[in-house]
C-alpha cells in the first residue's frame, strides 16, 4: 500500500543515518495526518506521575498550520473507560468528543480548550509492553471515522512501533545524564522535538 511504502522510506532514511530521531517523528506525524486525513497527528508515550499514568506528547504535527506544534500532556490517562478500551480493543475511536463519555476525563482540560471534536487513538507496544498511542484529531467539526481510516492507522502504528526503539538509539543526547530516565518510555518522553519556526513578516526598509 502507498502509506506502507512511504513509511518504509522514512524508516530506511533513519536506519541509514540520513535523518535523526526527531526528524523521523516529524516525517511520521506528517505522513500520518496526510494518510488519515486528520487535522493533527500525535505520538504520545505513557509515563508515570504522582497523579497516576499520563500520556506525554513527544511529537505533534498540525496540518492547518503545516508545522510541528507543542501540546500539553494528557493527565489521568489510566482513568476509567478510556484506558480500559485501549487495553481491550487497542484503540479508542470517538466521532464526537462533546457527547462520548469515554473521553470525559480529557474534555474540560484538553479537548474543549483546543477545539478537538473527534479523536482516534491507537495504542502500540514495544517488546510486548504497552508503550503509548498514535493519535489523530479533528478540530472544529466532528468526523465519522471510517473503517479504512482505522485500519490504516493500525497498520502504520504496527510498522512504526518497531522503529521507536531505534529512534531512541540514534537520538543525540546532549542533555545531562540526570535528565534521562532509565526506562525507554521516559527516555522517549524527554527527547527534544524541534518545532518549525513561526513565519515572520517581512519588513520594508524606509
Amino acid at each position: 500500500m502507498v502509506e506502507q511504502g512511504q513509511l518504509q522510506e522514512i524508516s530506511g532514511s533513519l536506519e541509514r543515518g540520513e535523518i535523526d530521531g526527531t526528524r523521523y517523528l516529524e516525517q511520521f506525524t506528517r505522513l500520518l495526518a496526510a494518510q488519515i486525513g486528520c487535522t493533527r497527528a500525535t505520538v504520545r508515550v505513557f509515563i508515570d506521575t504522582h497523579g497516576g499514568r499520563a500520556l506525554r506528547s513527544i511529537a505533534m504535527y498540525d496540518a492547518i498550520q503545516d508545522r510541528m506544534v507543542a501540546t500539553e500532556d494528557l493527565l489521568r490517562a489510566d482513568s476509567g473507560a478510556y484506558f480500559d478500551r485501549l487495553l481491550h480493543d487497542g484503540c479508542v475511536v470517538v466521532s464526537d468528543t462533546r457527547t462520548d463519555p469515554i473521553v470525559a476525563p480529557f474534555r474540560t482540560i484538553y479537548l474543549e480548550p483546543n477545539g478537538i471534536r473527534s479523536v482516534m487513538d491507537m495504542c502500540f507496544a514495544v517488546n510486548g509492553e504497552l508503550f503509548g498511542t498514535f493519535s489523530c484529531e479533528q478540530l472544529n467539526q466532528p468526523v465519522e471515522w471510517t473503517q479504512r481510516q482505522v485500519q490504516t492507522l493500525r497498520k502504520l502504528a504496527s510498522r512504526a512501533s518497531l522503529t521507536l526503539m531505534h529512534v531512541v538509539n540514534v537520538n543525540v543526547d546532549t542533555a545531562p545524564g540526570a535528565l534521562w530516565e532509565t526506562s525507554t518510555p521516559n527516555r522517549l518522553a524527554t527527547m527534544p522535538i524541534p518545532l518549525d519556526p513561526l513565519p515572520t513578516r517581512s519588513t520594508r526598509s524606509t
